[in-house]
């Protein structure tokens, strides 16, 4: 069953949106800043069950991509391709996926999840897979390694 009207009249307003809240921050429950644009947010995930896990957030309160202009459409998936290419270039997947839900967060948000050797091309993606949830000292090797990957495509 999907949301109430209610749920969802509260998911939707921006005054209690969890993403219009806390994606500009450095760090989060869920992610780190990795960069950000005057578009969107670049956050790797805390979540690393996906090594490179990253999303990139629109930095307005929108909900769907029907939504957005043709400059703001265009902005969003340029930082959504220069997110996998630097994703790419720092921790080598065989394939990116690109999900754009937002059913649970209704924030237009991009997850830039990569899929590694390890993995079973077979099975369905799923961003809640683990969680592998990294020290910080081993999450900031990998942060700061994404944070110069995107520099360099500038």
């Amino acid at each position: 069953m999907w949301w109430t009207d209610e749920e969802w009249a509260e998911l939707v307003d921006p005054e209690l949106c969890g993403m219009c809240a806390d994606a500009h921050l450095p760090e989060n429950e869920h992610s780190i800043l990795v960069a950000s644009t005057e578009t969107t947010h670049i956050r790797l995930v805390r979540n690393q069950a996906h090594p490179g896990y990253t999303v990139v957030i629109l930095r307005g309160h929108l909900t769907d991509l029907g939504q957005l202009d043709a400059d703001q459409i265009s902005a969003f998936w340029r930082d959504v391709q220069r997110a996998g290419r630097a994703v790419d270039g720092t921790f080598g997947p065989r394939k990116i996926n690109y999900l754009v839900m937002g059913h649970r967060a209704p924030h237009l948000h991009c997850h830039v999840f990569p899929q590694h050797l390890d993995d079973d091309p077979l099975r369905n993606v799923d961003i809640s897979d683990g969680p592998v949830y990294l020290p910080d000292a081993e999450m900031t090797p990998s942060v700061v390694a994404l944070r110069e990957a995107w520099h360099a495509l500038a």
